[in-house]
This record gives structure tokens, sequence and C-alpha cells, in this order.
């Protein structure tokens, strides 16, 4: 069943995407590119994949079998980063390598999610659920992730009320409009497409901001992110022009984002 919102919260000095409601497929259109090469960071050990004798974890090479691998149905809650080179791998030490485990065990950083040895731009964690921890080396490889997401669950809230008035032409949403949302991704924020509504040739998609309640954002339920949220902005699209426009509805939460 389709989710029927996207939520994402930012840790900003880790550059962290917590989310929901996006898949891995939207990662991938979304990223500059596919890596050539992953490590796979959950255990037990596959024996129908590569296994890198150092590290003694999986590993797949190619950006074709990678995307194919990571798109598998039957393959659910995969964990893994990305790498440059074999060689990055054999010159990792034994508490580099326990660092790695972790990461994979615990879904969470030890020290830094990103090895200077292994050059890798994304750690991807999948915790089941439609739930993803991501951490970015550039976080402005995230926006072409979000805005793939966000328009293809536009399309989707769009056209599942509508049996014959389909509609698959919605345009890219700027990304300088997506930035300016920024200031708001570290107190979590819910784009509410069960609450999106069309009228007057303009389809509106509400922007809550989710208060925190002490849990660890990925594991809120629907009912504790909507709990206490407040409508903050509207992303809106024009159905004539074919543009989208960003409406702030309460000013005071991107000036300052400690204000809830």
């Amino acid at each position: 069943m389709r989710d029927d919102f996207v939520y994402i919260h930012l840790e900003p000095i880790a550059n962290l995407i917590y989310s929901r409601g996006l898949s891995v497929e939207d990662f991938l259109r979304g990223i500059p590119r596919i890596p050539t090469h992953i490590l796979v960071l959950n255990t037990p050990i596959n024996d129908n994949l590569s296994i890198d004798p150092h590290t003694q974890l999986n590993t797949v090479s190619g950006t074709f079998n990678i995307r194919k691998y990571l798109t598998n149905p039957k393959a659910t809650q995969l964990s893994w980063l990305d790498y440059s080179h074999g060689e990055g791998l054999d010159e990792l030490l034994p508490e580099e390598i326990a660092e790695l485990l972790y990461l994979g065990h615990m879904h969470t950083h030890y020290t830094t999610p990103f090895s200077y040895k292994l050059q890798n731009d994304f750690v991807f964690l999948s915790l089941g659920s439609k739930h993803l921890k991501v951490y970015y080396r550039q976080l402005k490889n995230f926006y072409p992730v979000l805005n793939g997401s966000l328009i293809r669950h536009t399309r989707q809230a769009f056209n599942e009320r509508r049996m014959f008035r389909r509609y698959d032409g919605f345009s890219d949403i700027p990304q300088t409009m997506l930035r300016q949302l920024t200031p708001i991704l570290s107190s979590g924020i819910i784009f509410a497409f069960d609450q999106a509504f069309e009228q007057e040739k303009q389809y509106r998609i509400p922007i809550l901001v989710a208060h925190d309640n002490g849990q660890s954002p990925i594991y809120r339920s629907r009912t504790s992110l909507y709990n206490r949220a407040n409508q903050v902005a509207v992303l809106r699209y024009n159905m004539a022009s074919s543009h989208w426009h960003l409406v702030i509805t309460d000013s005071r939460a991107f000036e300052d984002d400690q204000f809830y």
C-alpha cells in the first residue's frame, strides 16, 4: 500500500536524512550516478554474492548489477555503502572494519560514516516499513532524490481519485525551491498527500512541521508524527502553467526553527 505522506528529518551535523516514503528507486534515480562498487553491511553473508576476503563482507560491482541487486523485491532491508576501488578495502584496519559492522548492525555511525580510504559518498540503511536512513557526503545530492519522490507521490495521489482524467505531466520541482525548506528539515517535516487537494486548476500539498516528542524520528508512528504537527507551507502546482510554487504560511518556522 502506498504511503499517503512523505516524512523527512535532517541531522545536519552528520548529513543524515531519516525518511519515510522515499524508495530505493527514488534514491537511484536522484543521485548523480549509481556507484560502481558497494560494500554490503548486512549479515549473515550471502554466499551468492562476492565476498571481500579482507572485510569478510559481501560486495557488488558494476552499475547494472548494483541496480539489479538493490531493486530486487526479494532483497529487503539492505544496508550498504559505496567505495571507489578494492584497494581501499584492503587498507582498512581492524577497528575500521569493526566500525562498519557496528554501522550495519546498529544502523548508526560510531565515529564518521565517511571513510577517506573508501571515498564513499553514501551510506544507505534500510530499516523496513519504508523507513530509510541515508548519509550524504554532499547534502546537495539529496534534493534531486526528494524531488523524484515528491513527483511520484503527487502523480499517484492526484490520479488515484480520478477514473478518466489522469495527469502524468508533473514537472520537476526547482531545487532552489526545495532548498528553501532546509531551515525546517531538522525539525522534521511532513508532505501531507492525504490532505492534498485540487482547487482552481492548482494542486496543493500541505507541508507540516512534526514536533519532536523525544522518540527517534525513524521510529515515530504516523499518529505520533501528525499528533502535534502544524502546517507551515503549501507546495502548489499550477496545472495550466506546469509550474511549482512554495507558499510559506508560517514564516516564523523558517526564521527560527527552534521556535517549535
